[in-house]
């Protein structure tokens, strides 16, 4: 070590590197992250950094390094800045994560017990081949590479990297698997309180041959009642239990969506889609449209190659040799993600429309006005539940600049998309609904007057829901609430009043300069139209 830095190697390439104890974080400059040519992570945590002459810097995101010192290698999370006064600054957490002893007097630097796994010549490195966000307190699935393995079909035991479960608090139980072509699926456990996100890239344990003649094969009947337990105990009931319920309703209400582990995604495993409804475009005798993709940066080029392979493995679209094709678009979320989307705009001009009507808001809101109890579902991608039929699929091919892929589901664009999902959704709760439950699109609402006439009314529906292969969404799932938003509104046993966050939406609205701005102004107004007395007039 000369005075504060020291020599290290990043990714095979020797740099001198500033150690800097009072730094929470270690950092590199985006400078060096380019050189690299590393992939850039959006830090899902809205952090500044404050340097050195007081000022406070946003950084880009982080990015996995690997570490080489003293003959071991482990990868290490840097977080990327803008500007940097060294490309290298290891701070506080990889001291701690070597265990660094500072000698101040001699100006030694030395790592008495470095946490880093040294190489072993027959394990072979696991590497993630995608993001894989763990919810809190969950288990996930992560897909994962074996790059070294030369079979395409070999069994393994992986090992977890005990570096990663100090680092991202994640554990990852020791598992004999199959590799095919190379890659396979682990089961990760987060026990933290808060999310974790393992990002693609990163390696996370290794692997060793296992001999197949070494491995015994516990089997038995199973009846399926232990595998809904089984299947049931990976999601967390609690997490969609309205607040306002008391100890013993909460519990009744688990015991109850227990009962229906497979109409929730966690324990969704397999790609079924038995819902007796297809998607049909119906364009007459008119020839086939075919778009050139548009530009696209080498970043968002990234982007649509990492959603059209997750697609392709969801078994959601297929390569295509259709003479249709329309171009890839993305739009920007508000959590600052990117939206895949096809611009079908020339193809909906030419299909034939479905009339097939969505439910009048005044009457849906109607119906939940005496209600003392509610329960809302959303389904889990619900546009992709329902098959694209074999004939028409062709129409829904989109081209990027790697290929040209169609649809096997329903896409988002589709003019009639609409009108087939609400056909679907009355089809099935036919029976059910304006009695207990109403449907508007992919959200589902349950209302009762009392909770045990709520119990009642919940497993019909979810037995609807299960029966049918669809898939409910836990994360936007609230049950046994007393007042819920839907469409707008709030509704719950005192009434219905206008939401308050689309109130402010109102209030905020900038003064109209033209006549456009004053019809988009009157038309946002026209929603609450039933709150305004003598609207029409004030209009």
């Amino acid at each position: 070590m000369h005075e504060n830095f020291i020599d290290v190697v990043l990714d095979g390439q020797l740099v001198r590197a500033l150690v800097d104890s009072g730094a929470s974080l270690s950092v590199i400059s985006e400078t060096f992250r380019r050189q690299l040519k590393k992939l850039l992570f959006c830090s899902s945590q809205n952090l500044t950094f404050r340097v050195a002459d007081g000022n406070h810097v946003k950084p880009l995101g982080t990015c996995i390094l690997r570490v080489t010192m003293q003959n071991q290698t482990q990868p290490f999370e840097f977080t990327v800045m803008p500007k940097c006064s060294h490309d290298v600054i290891l701070g506080w957490d990889f001291l701690k994560a070597s265990q660094a002893i500072i000698d101040c007097g001699r100006k030694k630097l030395t790592f008495d017990e470095m946490t880093f796994e040294p190489q072993h010549p027959n394990r072979l490195d696991v590497f993630t081949i995608e993001d894989c966000l763990i919810p809190a307190r969950s288990m996930a699935k992560i897909r994962i590479s074996s790059p070294r393995v030369t079979e395409n079909n070999v069994d393994v035991i992986v090992e977890s990297n005990k570096f990663l479960l100090m680092r991202q608090e994640v554990a990852i139980p020791s598992t004999i698997m199959t590799l095919l072509n190379k890659s396979g699926e682990l089961w990760v456990a987060n026990g933290h309180n808060q999310h974790r996100c393992i990002p693609k890239g990163m390696r996370i344990g290794y692997a060793e041959f296992v001999n197949p003649t070494c491995v015994n094969t516990l089997s038995g009947p199973l009846s399926h009642e232990h595998v809904t337990e089984e299947r049931a105990s990976f999601i967390d009931y609690t997490l969609m239990l309205a607040p306002t319920l008391n100890e013993e309703q909460q519990t009744k209400l688990s015991d109850l969506l227990k009962k229906f582990p497979d109409a929730f995604e966690e324990s969704h495993k397999d790609n079924r889609r038995r819902i007796n409804v297809k998607h049909k475009i119906e364009t007459g005798d008119h020839s086939p449209i075919s778009q050139r993709p548009y530009r696209i940066s080498p970043a968002e080029r990234r982007i649509i190659h990492d959603e059209v392979e997750k697609m392709l493995r969801k078994e959601i679209i297929q390569p295509s040799k259709s003479p249709w094709s329309s171009p890839v678009v993305l739009v920007k979320k508000k959590d600052g993600n990117w939206r895949f989307c096809v611009d079908y705009r020339r193809l909906n001009k030419i299909t034939k429309r479905d009339v097939y009507p969505l439910p009048r808001i005044d009457d849906t809101l109607d119906c939940l006005s005496k209600a003392q109890y509610f329960s809302s579902m959303d389904l889990y991608t619900g546009y992709w539940q329902i098959e694209v039929d074999e004939s028409d699929r062709e129409k829904t091919a989109f081209v990027t600049s790697e290929g040209l892929y169609e649809f096997k589901v329903m896409p988002f664009g589709l003019c009639n998309a609409p009108a087939t999902f609400e056909r679907a959704m009355d089809n099935l709760l036919r029976h059910l609904k304006w009695q207990m439950c109403l449907c508007y699109l992919d959200d589902i609402v349950v209302f009762s007057q009392t909770f045990p006439e709520h119990l009642e009314r919940l497993c019909c529906v979810l037995r609807c829901i299960q029966e049918a292969g669809l898939i409910l969404n836990p994360k936007k799932c609230l049950f046994g609430a007393k007042e819920i938003k839907i469409l707008g509104h709030l509704v719950s046993g005192e009434g219905i009043k206008p939401d308050p966050d689309k109130i402010k939406a109102v209030q905020d609205f900038p003064t109209p300069k033209n006549m456009q701005d004053v019809k988009s102004f009157l038309g946002l107004c026209s929603y609450y139209r039933r709150f305004i007395k003598d609207f029409c007039h004030r209009a």
